[in-house]
């Protein structure tokens, strides 16, 4: 994995740490509503974990919001234009 792709992963779990927190959610809530556990909330909002176009996905839908918005807040967060 390329430092870009690190930074964007980082960048894109920062996206849904911040959709999480403006709902009020622990990473236990947003777990359970996305079928995955706290662990792997908990890796992916610090980028530890490359997230998958179907955890993409099924996150944006529990929040109501586009893959696409979320993909382009976190290349804006790093410079990728």
């Amino acid at each position: 994995m390329t430092a870009e792709e690190t930074k964007l992963d980082a960048a894109l779990g920062a996206e849904v740490r911040a959709l999480r927190a403006r709902r009020g959610w622990s990473q236990e809530v947003l777990a359970e509503h996305a079928g995955y556990n706290k662990k792997t909330i908990t890796r992916l909002e610090r980028g530890e974990r490359a997230m998958t176009m179907a955890q993409l996905y099924k996150i944006c839908k529990v929040f109501g919001v586009r893959p696409s918005e979320l993909v382009t807040a976190a290349e804006k967060e790093v410079g990728i234009q």
